[in-house]
């Protein structure tokens, strides 16, 4: 376990799967508050905290810019800060390319790609000035290729490069910015797919969640600009 007292946390996609587990880990690493972003009221939240002090909901669309500075604007007057943000929102509309239309493709890099820019932008010039910041982006075992997908592998192929790129601008102010690329793992996501080998292992969001707040710890202070695989060694 962590110790996150005193530190906040947003988590977008927050109200199940990965983005359940993440919060729940933050929860049980003593973290101060922890905001959700998602689309949806996180049915776990009230159960977890029934006062309310510590996880807030916000309903919103992280593609939507107006939606994401609303929100954050109240995490700030609730938090007055934000020590780590984990981009976990994200969405798939699967078709084959050629016969993928306009509103598919945009569906899909708005939110997952677009979703990443707008809510990293909320906090990046706080967390310079406050020269500390952990931000962690959640792309997928896709961008190695997937059928159907090429919308999808297109967004989240790009997080990598922009993790790069961000955690080279950001490295001088104490901000570390990494990536975590999961592989099959337990959500409502996958529970549709056919086709798997039975041999193949599925992980659990717990894993995610744990690789993620380990990233947000003082020991991982030299970790910046890293993509990790987490699949349990398939890919």
């Amino acid at each position: 376990m962590f110790d996150f007292s005193g530190k906040y946390a947003v988590v977008t996609g927050g109200s199940k799967g990965i983005g359940e587990a993440i919060v729940k880990r933050f929860i049980a690493d003593n973290a101060a508050g922890v905001a959700i972003l998602d689309l949806t009221e996180a049915p776990y939240a009230k159960e977890l905290n029934q006062a309310g002090n510590r996880i807030v909901s916000f309903i919103g669309n992280v593609a939507n810019r107006e939606d994401v500075r609303s929100s954050f604007r109240q995490i700030y007057e609730r938090f007055g800060r934000v020590d780590f943000l984990i981009n976990n929102a994200g969405i798939a509309r699967d078709a084959m390319f050629h016969k993928m239309d306009d509103e598919i493709w945009d569906a899909v890099v708005d939110v997952d790609l677009g979703g990443a820019y707008n809510c990293t932008k909320q906090v990046v010039n706080k967390m310079r000035e406050q020269e500390s910041g952990r931000i962690v982006f959640v792309s997928s075992i896709s961008i190695y290729g997937g059928i159907g997908q090429s919308n999808y592998t297109a967004a989240k192929g790009a997080l990598i490069a922009l993790t790069k790129t961000l955690a080279m601008e950001q490295q001088r102010k104490k901000i570390t910015v990494n990536c975590v690329i999961p592989g099959g793992i337990k959500t409502d996501m996958t529970a549709g797919l056919t086709g798997m080998p039975d041999d193949i292992r599925m992980g659990e969001p717990e894993d995610v969640a744990s690789l993620i707040c380990y990233l947000c710890t003082d020991e991982a202070a030299f970790i910046n600009g890293a993509c990790i695989d987490i699949n349990g060694g398939v890919r």
